[in-house]
């Protein structure tokens, strides 16, 4: 393939790590490319970053800071001008033969119309990938989000531009779970290829500050699968058995945090979507004996 990637990569106040993230790309074994760098409206020194690398395929845009992950990359795929797009994040690194890799896969398999892959994780809190089957060509969507039988690192995605004629972009009032919404209606609308080979390095660090925002995520997760399934992409029975799930996450969560009250009401909705559990009964009772 010779044809145009477009790589869109938010940022916001990485200075520090964006040229490490910019090199992986300009290292590509597949060269015919474009880099757009959508900042956030940082305060650091990533312009000047980005501004080291004299590379006539870079293209960088500073907008308003909003903290919508969704916003900036909607914004750089409006400015993009490839056959296809590819999301990095700016803390994560692509290996060498990322693109030439993913694209020759596209082109052995001309029903798909965009890919993902597996990814090695380093840095402060790593965790041992999990096992994968080698490689999946068609519908991912129900084996990806009922099964659970693929990982989704988010800059592993490529796709044909063309597909945006077919799905929306992002999600922008989602601020946690525009990536996996998006994702999910790409997977819905057209056939995918996942292949376990390792194409990223994803940088992972210590997560204890955003800890007390894991209760939103995940009631944010349960209000997109309430979006598809009222748009007939889930079953009713499928929805329940992927909310349940989340409830009782919720519902641990507030128990471990002490919130008793929070947790009682998730156990509750997890036994009414799952009546017959045991543990989700336990659950219930723990939070009544500890009811603050």
């Amino acid at each position: 393939m010779t044809e145009l990637v477009s790589i869109i990569v938010p940022t916001y106040n990485r200075g520090h790590l964006i040229g490490e993230t910019i090199q992986s790309v300009v290292n590509q074994s597949y060269t015919n490319w474009e880099l757009i760098i959508v900042d956030d409206g940082s305060t650091d020194d990533t312009k000047k970053r980005v501004e080291e690398f004299r590379d006539q395929r870079i293209r960088y845009y500073c907008i308003e800071h909003s903290g919508i992950i969704g916003a900036v990359r909607n914004f750089g795929m409006k400015n993009a001008i490839g056959e296809f797009v590819a999301f990095l994040d700016s803390d994560d690194l692509w290996l060498p033969n990322k693109l030439e890799y993913q694209l020759s896969l596209l082109e052995k398999n001309p029903q798909a119309a965009f890919v993902f892959g597996h990814g090695e994780q380093f840095g402060n809190a790593t965790t041992p990938p999990p096992d994968l089957e080698k490689l999946f060509i068609g519908d991912v969507f129900h084996p990806f989000l009922i099964e659970e039988r693929f990982i989704f690192y988010v800059p592993t995605l490529l796709f044909k531009k063309e597909i945006l004629s077919k799905i929306s972009a992002f999600d922008e009032s989602f601020y946690y779970s525009g990536d996996i919404d998006f994702f999910l209606r790409l997977a819905y609308a057209v056939e995918g290829v996942f292949s376990n080979d390792i194409v990223i390095r994803v940088r992972k660090q210590e997560r204890s500050h955003s800890l007390n925002n894991e209760p939103s995520a995940y009631d944010e997760y349960l209000v997109m699968l309430k979006n598809h399934l009222q748009e007939s992409r889930l079953t009713s029975k499928q929805f329940a058995r992927l909310a349940f799930r989340h409830h009782y996450k919720l519902g641990l969560i507030y128990l471990q945090s002490g919130n008793s009250k929070r947790a009682r009401k998730e156990f509750q909705n997890y036994i009414r979507l799952n009546p017959l559990s045991w543990k989700g009964w336990i659950r219930l009772t723990q939070s009544l004996l500890f009811n603050k």
